[in-house]
């Protein structure tokens, strides 16, 4: 009688030991599902949120219909892109705005020395980061109309346009930053420098 009462046990404990063995086997895998879970949501909740700025110019308002030079940042991802820094640069030196760009590509040094300065007449600048572009929006640098007194200028601003350059850092709504040069996929980097 003893002998059965020992079997009894032996496979009573172990029963409880092999449920104890499931109970934590499934928990860990419960635990590991829900891992995945959330770091996939997490993953969708960056991809709904991500921005991908470019940089875009042109000579021509297909709007309006008119001869227009423009330079202008789009945001063309799915989330709002919070600029901290926009640099444009013309055959690698820095622009900081319509003016020191014109300067640097459309006068000669017999202009830029003159006392009188004549630009391109129509000009209008964007307002400078920090701001926020949502997605779709763009972000205007400048636009300039040709019209019958700046023929000259804005031929030699149209042949600049190709040797503009840009560098900008922005961050996400989930403050992941981005650098990017406009030309290749934009870089994250822990935040933005000033």
């Amino acid at each position: 009688m003893t002998k059965n009462k020992d079997n009894r046990r032996f496979n009573k404990d172990t029963l409880n030991l092999v449920i104890a063995v499931c109970a934590v086997l499934i928990s860990a895998a419960s635990f590991y599902a829900a891992f995945v879970q959330s770091e996939a949501a997490q993953k969708q909740v960056q991809a709904e949120t991500w921005p991908y700025l470019k940089l875009d110019h042109g000579n021509y308002d297909e709007q309006d219909m008119l001869r227009n030079i423009y330079i202008k940042v789009i945001n063309s991802g799915v989330g709002p892109a919070k600029i901290k820094s926009l640099k444009l640069s013309y055959k690698g030196k820095p622009v900081g705005g319509f003016a020191q760009l014109y300067i640097a590509c459309c006068l000669s040094e017999e202009e830029q020395s003159g006392a009188k300065i004549r630009g391109v007449a129509n000009a209008i600048t964007g307002n400078p980061p920090p701001t926020i572009l949502l997605p779709r929006d763009e972000l205007l640098f400048f636009s300039a109309l040709e019209n019958d007194k700046n023929k000259e200028a804005w031929a030699r601003l149209d042949a600049a346009r190709f040797h503009i350059t840009g560098e900008a850092c922005y961050c996400s709504l989930l403050d992941e930053c981005f650098n990017t040069n406009f030309t290749q996929d934009p870089i994250q980097v822990k935040a933005c420098m000033p």
